[in-house]
């Protein structure tokens, strides 16, 4: 065979066939492409926590609404970067202990780097303070956040004792769970009653405690998953969380226990609420929203950033329900 026969003509060929089937080719890789560059993105903005403090502003955007009582946006960007800040910080104190068993990809981000663990925390509290004060705070307002600033600190402040590595106020992780879950609801009700340029009524003040009611125990569930997820590694650096103590099947029934809760704070809460109907829906896709990743938990827990993004997706979806 000469060597043109499979030469420039066989090519030519080739490319006339390509261009025939690039149509479908090209749209099935396009395609592919995009999901890749997606679940990478996805996977970026859970990994440096930039989801969970987007996650922050839904939790307060959803109060506010439901209290009707509308906030300054700047106390959105401070939610989101004050929760980025002490979660960014809480990461980095964590990288060389229990998640690096626990969540060796994020871990692995913020082993090793400054940029992560240092600056982006530092820079992220000085926005966070630079938009508290331009939004010119209530002094009760300047109280709660003291409060949950000074819990955000201890939780993520690396503990120096003993070089165990563990985290201040882990050192007390059977109530860490409760105390965080009641730090965000209290931020979130708070601000909107304190923060609101219309006066406090008595059916915003209600509206707030059905909120309270209706939050506290979803995020708690939410907190204990994520505990389950972390049991094998904070058994192994001694702390001794709820997961730890309960086991698997002891903190299913407590998550199963806080969802009824909340269904039944939703059912109870409607007839006090300010807008019944947006009430409801805050309660369904509160309830629903976790107790689908809750029920799908033997295939979700596989993946180290499919566990974060599905605990806390009802968090978003309760920002939808308020539109």
């Amino acid at each position: 065979m000469r060597a043109g026969a499979f030469g420039f003509g066989t090519f030519r060929n080739m490319r006339r066939d390509a261009g025939e089937s690039g149509g479908a080719n090209g749209t099935v890789i396009r395609r592919r492409n995009f999901r890749d560059r997606a679940r990478r993105l996805g996977s970026a903005l859970v990994l440096t926590q930039i989801a969970m403090a987007a996650s922050a502003a839904c939790l307060v955007f959803a109060c506010s609404r439901v209290l009707d009582r509308p906030l300054s946006p700047w106390w959105y960007a401070a939610a989101v970067l004050g929760s980025w800040c002490v979660y960014l910080r809480d990461s980095a104190a964590s990288c060389d202990a229990e998640d690096a068993i626990s969540q060796p990809r994020r871990a692995a981000i913020f082993r090793g780097s400054r940029f992560w663990s240092w600056w982006m925390p530092g820079i992220s509290a000085v926005l966070g303070i630079g938009c508290v004060v331009i939004a010119r705070p209530h002094p009760g307002t300047a109280i709660l956040l003291g409060l949950v600033g000074t819990l955000g600190i201890l939780h993520a402040a690396p503990h120096t004792g003993g070089g165990t590595g563990r985290l201040t106020t882990k050192r007390f992780a059977a109530v860490k769970s409760i105390v965080v879950s009641i730090a965000w609801t209290g931020a979130a009700v708070g601000l909107c009653l304190l923060e609101s340029p219309s006066p406090i009524e008595r059916a915003a003040v209600v509206a707030g405690i059905w909120f309270a009611l209706l939050v506290t125990p979803v995020l708690l569930a939410d907190s204990l998953l994520l505990d389950l997820r972390d049991r094998a590694a904070d058994r192994a650096f001694g702390l001794h969380t709820i997961a730890v103590r309960l086991g698997p099947r002891g903190v299913h029934a407590m998550v199963g226990l806080l969802l009824a809760a909340a269904a039944i704070a939703t059912i109870l809460g409607a007839a006090d609420a300010i807008d019944g109907h947006r009430s409801l829906r805050v309660g369904v896709a509160t309830t629903l929203g976790l107790a689908v990743p809750w029920f799908g938990w033997r295939v979700i827990r596989r993946d180290e950033v499919a566990t974060a993004a599905a605990i806390m997706a009802w968090r978003f979806l309760i920002a939808l329900a308020v539109l």
